[in-house]
């Protein structure tokens, strides 16, 4: 799956939501799909009235930039080609359209060189002297960007809740040394306890907290990497829950006046809750509770939850 601003995609996901957009957005210029059986013509639709072709392409996985750029320039390149492989087999879907412009419709582009590879491609087409294909044809790229209305239209009327794409969607990566997080779990555990009403136990208390919560820290990100892996799409909306939930645990935490132990209870079992409700039936009240409970000890370790 390769995750994005707008969702969690693979291949297949992507095209299906493409087609519903393609749908709401050209029906008026007479948009027609194409299924891919037999087979994929370079093709998986096009506008009778106003010309357009769409091939929609989406990683099955995360690449570096280089790499993403690389698989869609090998993508396009392609796709192109097929449209003269099967020069018979359009002539014969496309009738008496012609397109003007090939619109390649993938997640996300970040590389300018895309462009390039696109006008220097463009160019080459335009001398196949295709005849379902206009003189001026020329080749577009597309992001989600340019479909937000219609993919935000389309979860809305699914009952879907709108996704704002300004959220991250990654955890913060670890970057400090071992040592150091476990000495910020251990003083914060120190911090949670009070000496005063623990006094005889307070050494032993401190140690068992410590434990549990180092454990749950160490937990963490196999946890998530296994919530990507088997629901890439739940997992998405989940890192952008959290990542939101994270901007009122530093607001809570820089204005708290209480106990450290009671904050911590307090972004716990909110954290959990809003887990629950929001991502409902996805996660039951005991995932959530799990979710909370290992991503608590995250903030704790790298101090997006702090006493200081």
């Amino acid at each position: 799956m390769f995750t994005t601003s707008v969702g969690a995609f693979n291949g297949k996901s992507w095209e299906a939501l493409c087609q519903l957009v393609f749908k709401k957005k050209y029906g008026a210029d007479g948009y027609q799909h194409i299924p891919a059986s037999p087979g994929d013509f370079g093709l998986e639709g096009y506008t009778v009235k106003t010309g357009y072709g769409f091939q929609c392409y989406c990683p099955e996985k995360h690449y570096t930039r280089p790499e993403l750029y690389e698989a869609q320039r090998n993508k396009i390149t392609r796709d192109l080609g097929k449209l003269k492989t099967y020069r018979a087999d359009l002539i014969k879907i496309l009738g008496l359209t012609k397109l003007e412009h090939w619109v390649f419709v993938t997640p996300e582009i970040d590389q300018n060189a895309l462009l390039a590879h696109a006008k220097a491609k463009e160019l080459e087409v335009r001398k196949w002297n295709l005849p379902f294909l206009t003189p001026g044809f020329c080749i577009l790229l597309h992001d989600a960007g340019h479909y937000e209305i219609e993919i935000n239209e389309i979860r809305s009327a699914a009952g879907e809740a709108l996704n704002l794409g300004n959220v991250p969607v990654n955890l913060p990566l670890l970057s400090e040394l071992p040592e150091v997080y476990e000495r910020n779990v251990r003083r914060k555990c120190e911090r949670r306890l009070d000496p005063k009403k623990t006094s005889a136990h307070y050494a032993s208390l401190v140690s068992k907290l410590y434990e549990q919560t180092l454990e749950s820290f160490l937990e963490a990100d196999a946890l998530f990497r296994g919530i990507e892996a088997t629901a890439p799409t739940l997992y998405f909306k989940l890192v952008r829950l959290i990542n939101e939930y994270e901007k009122y645990v530093i607001e809570t935490t820089a204005t708290w006046t209480e106990t450290a132990d009671a904050l911590t209870v307090k972004v716990r079992d909110g954290l959990a809750e809003r887990v629950a409700k929001d991502l409902a039936p996805g996660f039951d009240e005991t995932n959530a509770n799990m979710v909370a409970r290992h991503m608590v000890a995250r903030w704790l370790a790298i101090c997006e939850l702090d006493y200081d």
